[in-house]
């Protein structure tokens, strides 16, 4: 008996601890209450947002389920606070560190709980196609170093080419016709071609393009600017769209050199069709120098500002990565062009801050109206 005795004893110590256990699991289960944020941001995002494991990782690991939608970066942060709050926002998620100025400098003090971190960033790219890029290196605009193509001299593609009417038949680059200019999607609409003019705007205004143009020297600028958006047509709205539009619509053949975000070609290689095909017809070039486009989270209350902290997460940051193409914001040794050997990224490169919200509030506001260029 007294053996029964003992058995029975520690048979009830046995479950008492595991039931314990088993409460203390459910209890750090349930732990983080769970929250739906809605957020809009840039249409390049929106695969890696609706990733199953994106979306499972913030959900069981951080409580969040984000309702996404696509928006052009100008115009998430230009609409007024109103109809932000009317639409049910609680975070932006533009493409670029000057969109996050302009928000700033909109909406002050509209948003309480306002908190901003960039988590993600990608540098601005030129993409074009083998026959521009030979007819480019023997111009001297163009080197190869160690596999990866840098565009070392933007300023006289642009001012000595571009802007003076040189043709691709000038540059001898193969059957390729028409002007040499940079094609990109609508800087008015989606922030790849609003960091194309940036860029082009710096090359215009200032004399070294060793830094951004101060207010007064972009002023001056504005009428060339006007004159390059205007020779590009009909341009595409947003940048997933547009770089996909690129690639099918004939790549050097629709137009000789394309201007986007390094991660797309990373996403395409990774994840689309035909893989070795596109890097046969595509070469990546890096202007220098380049712009970053910092994709910063807006949080307009407390629950979004957890969705910043979310997005620090090693594994989200590799997927980013991996996946996406986008390079941390957070932890520089996730970036190793090393995991995409087939891809020839360059590991460092030359990179100037993009301008002012003065000065990219003037640019934007003479591309969408010419009688505000001076």
């Amino acid at each position: 008996m007294r053996h029964r005795g003992r058995f029975f004893v520690g048979l009830a110590l046995v479950l008492a601890v595991l039931v314990a256990g088993g409460y203390l699991i459910i209890r750090q289960q349930t732990w983080v209450p769970q929250v739906t944020v809605s957020c809009v941001g840039g249409s390049e995002k929106s695969e890696f947002m609706h990733d199953p494991d994106v979306v499972r990782i913030l959900k069981d690991r951080y409580g969040l389920t984000v309702n996404w939608q696509s928006m052009g970066s100008y115009d998430q942060v230009l609409m007024s606070t109103d109809e932000i709050k009317q639409r049910g926002w609680d975070c932006l998620w533009p493409s670029s560190a000057s969109a996050q100025h302009v928000f700033e400098a909109k909406h002050a003090g509209a948003f309480g709980q306002y908190r901003a971190e960039t988590v993600l960033q990608s540098p601005e790219v030129v993409y074009a196609g083998p026959q521009g890029t030979d007819a480019l290196v023997r111009a001297g605009l163009v080197e190869q170093r160690n596999g990866t193509h840098y565009i070392v001299n933007t300023r006289g593609l642009l001012l000595d080419n571009a802007l003076k009417g040189k043709t691709w038949q000038d540059l001898k680059a193969g059957n390729l016709q028409g002007p040499v200019n940079i094609s990109s999607t609508d800087p008015v609409k989606s922030n790849s071609g609003f960091t194309l003019a940036q860029l082009e705007l710096t090359m215009v205004a200032t004399p070294d393009a060793s830094r951004p143009p101060t207010p007064d020297e972009a002023r001056q600028a504005l009428p060339t600017m006007r004159r390059i958006y205007d020779s590009q047509g009909l341009q595409a709205t947003s940048s997933d769209n547009g770089f996909r539009q690129w690639l099918t619509q004939g790549g050097e053949y629709q137009s000789p050199l394309y201007a986007g975000y390094e991660n797309q070609i990373i996403q395409q290689v990774t994840s689309g069709p035909r893989a070795d095909a596109v890097l046969k017809e595509v070469r990546i070039l890096y202007p220098e120098p380049t712009i970053y486009s910092d994709h910063p989270v807006l949080a307009l209350n407390a629950d979004a500002a957890r969705l910043i902290e979310a997005l620090k997460d090693e594994e989200l940051q590799t997927l980013a990565w991996k996946r996406y193409g986008f390079r941390s914001a957070i932890n520089a040794g996730l970036n190793d062009v090393a995991d995409f050997s087939q891809i020839p990224l360059a590991p460092q490169f030359r990179t100037i801050p993009a301008p002012n919200s003065e000065v990219t509030l003037a640019l934007l506001s003479c591309l969408q109206d010419r009688t505000t260029c001076g």
